[in-house]
This record gives structure tokens, C-alpha cells and sequence, in this order.
């Protein structure tokens, strides 16, 4: 018997990857986290053969494997650093050498290859111990990333959640390595300690003007448009992992309404003529200690209409992030926190 109650998820960071390493730290995933689904492109071709059955014994075959999940995670300083390595890029070390250490992320805009742009992972899960369901796949990275807070309330607790859309070589299974362990703090990132700053695309990231009173909810969705590649030879797994489609990202806002909203976000969005107009945007996340994530990005409106939550009138906002010479990205991730070493 496996009870989901005792369910585990532990990451291993991985040198290549099609090479399996041990898991070395847990990471605590929501409840109901089920693991890998395994497609084996299987396939029984519709063939004559004067009978009525669809199948018929000996005349299936199975393609190029692949496996794929979808983990939904709370945010928090002491371990987003491997999301952010299966997802946006692999840094390995952070810069300074003392507490708050920096760890800055930028999405990859010229790597020709996801596997090699991005961190490949292990991952193991299930019930360690219990024999049957003791898995582990291979790897992996995050093709897609969802982040955000929902819209504050009092008394309320809108966390910073996640969910990754993971894809894999393989899901196989596999005795757990056992000696996984649970960083000694992790410090949730909470909507209510988070402030939006915007301007001009000429302003300095650094020099941007805080919206004070604005910010009610934030998300973005991130995709990659990951892609298995695979070549003829004596495997039925891909080798490494490309693009299929140039990595996108959008995001929705609902931020309180006032003369500054107004001018810098709807009358942006509004304004005439055929170009488009964009700014630049920063998210701060502040913890405590030396914890904190800062998000900048620069945007495109592409919505701006009138949102409420809980009977206040608010613009709802719908964008997309433009690349920006000065973050050579379409966004970047600073993460400050007392962590040297990723576990």
C-alpha cells in the first residue's frame, strides 16, 4: 500500500542531460502532486485483415518516449533558485560574499539549445520505501512557468504560488535515493509585501517610481516552447531538448485606479496611432532578513479594461513582456537571500 500522505519530491541537479544523478534536497510541492505521466507514443495501425476487432495481437508498436507533469509549488527565497534554473537560466553561483547573496536570472535569448541554456534535473518521487511507487525522471526542465499572487483581502493570505509544466527523457521507476533532506528555512514570498514601480523605457530599472496603493494581484505565464530531439540509433529517448517556438511571456494586473494609473497604464495603452507604446515595469518581493525577488521587465499593454474585487473598481491589466536591450532578456529575476550553494 502507498499513501499519498506520505509523498515526497526531491530535485538533483544534473552535469548532463541524459545522466541521472541522486536526489539531494527535498522540495515541498502542493498536496496532490502525482508525478510523471509517461507517453510511449504507442500506436496499432488500422489494418485489414477480415475482422471486425480495432485490435488485433502482435500489431502495436511504441515510438519515442516522453513524460511530462505539471507541479504546483508556493514560492519562497531559500529554493525558487531551481525553478528559475529548469525555466528561465542556469547561473549555478550567486554573486557577493556576504548575506544578501544575489542570484540573477535572465531569460536565455541566444542558446541554441534549452538543454544546455537551462539546468537539467532529476527528480524523485513517491512514497520512499514503499517499493512500488518509487520514481524518478530524467532530465527535466520546466517548458512552462506560472507565478503570481491573487488579489488581497482583509484578513487574507494571497502567497506568491506557483506550477511548472515539467518535460522529461524518461520516467522510470526507481528506489528512492533516501537522504534527500529539507532546507532549514523556507520563507514564504506574500502578496502584501510586494510593490509595483513603472516609467518610461528610458528610465533607469533602479530609477523607476514606486506605485504606491496600486498593486492588488499579479501573475505571469511563461513558455518556452520545448522540444525533444531526437535521431535515429538504438534508443526510443530524445537526446536533448530544442525550441519549437520563441519563448513568450504574458501577465495580468489588477492595479487601483488614480490619476498616475491612469496616465502611465490606461492612457499608455490608449494611446493613438499605430505604434504601440511600453514601459518599464519592476516587481520587489521583500522578505525579511536579506530576502527579497525582483522581477523587471519591460511591457506591452495589450488590455486595459475595468476589473473589481471585492466592490473596488480596478484596472485590469493584460500585457506582454518585450525584450530589453538593457536586461539583454525579456525579463530578469534577482534573488537575494543567505543561500551560497544551491542544495
Amino acid at each position: 500500500m502507498s499513501e499519498a500522505v506520505f509523498n515526497v519530491v526531491a530535485f538533483g541537479r544534473q552535469a548532463d542531460i541524459g545522466t541521472a544523478v541522486a536526489a539531494t534536497t527535498i522540495f515541498p510541492v502542493d498536496s496532490g502532486f502525482l508525478g510523471f505521466e509517461l507517453d510511449r507514443a504507442s500506436e496499432s495501425p488500422e489494418s485489414d485483415y477480415g475482422l471486425s476487432s480495432r485490435e488485433y495481437p502482435g500489431m502495436e508498436s511504441h515510438g519515442v518516449r516522453w513524460a511530462t507533469a505539471s507541479m504546483p509549488f508556493v514560492a519562497r527565497y531559500q529554493d525558487i533558485m531551481h525553478v528559475l534554473e529548469m525555466h528561465v537560466d542556469t547561473i549555478g553561483t550567486p554573486t557577493g560574499t556576504a548575506a544578501p547573496y544575489q542570484w540573477v536570472y535572465t531569460f536565455d535569448e541566444t542558446g541554441n539549445l534549452l538543454s544546455s541554456a537551462l539546468k537539467p534535473y532529476t527528480i524523485e518521487y513517491g512514497v520512499d520505501g514503499s517499493t512500488q511507487d518509487e520514481w524518478r525522471a530524467v532530465g527535466v526542465i520546466a517548458d512552462t512557468l506560472e507565478l503570481g499572487f491573487d488579489a488581497l483581502s482583509a484578513p487574507g493570505n494571497s502567497m506568491w504560488k506557483g506550477s511548472v509544466g515539467l518535460v522529461a527523457l524518461d520516467r522510470e521507476y526507481q528506489a528512492m535515493t533516501g537522504t534527500a533532506t529539507v532546507p532549514d528555512t523556507l520563507e514564504t514570498m506574500e502578496g502584501h509585501f510586494t510593490t509595483l514601480a513603472e516609467g518610461t523605457t528610458a528610465t533607469a530599472f533602479a530609477d523607476l517610481t514606486v506605485l504606491s496603493g496600486s498593486l492588488k494581484s499579479f501573475s505571469l505565464s511563461s513558455s518556452l516552447g520545448a522540444a525533444g530531439r531526437v535521431y535515429g540509433g538504438t534508443t526510443d529517448k530524445a537526446v536533448t531538448i530544442g525550441r519549437s517556438a520563441r519563448g513568450e511571456v504574458t501577465f495580468d494586473a489588477l492595479i487601483g485606479i488614480s490619476a498616475t494609473s491612469k496616465t502611465d497604464i490606461h492612457d499608455i495603452y490608449n494611446v493613438s496611432g499605430a505604434l504601440a507604446g511600453e514601459r518599464r515595469w519592476r516587481l520587489v518581493v521583500d522578505g525579511t532578513g536579506s530576502n527579497s525577488l525582483t522581477i523587471d521587465f519591460r511591457c506591452r499593454f495589450r488590455s486595459v479594461n475595468v476589473g473589481d474585487h471585492e466592490n473596488e473598481r480596478l484596472y485590469a491589466v493584460n500585457g506582454v513582456w518585450v525584450y530589453d536591450s538593457t536586461l539583454a532578456g525579456r525579463g530578469k529575476f534577482t534573488l537575494g537571500n543567505a543561500v551560497t550553494v544551491i542544495p
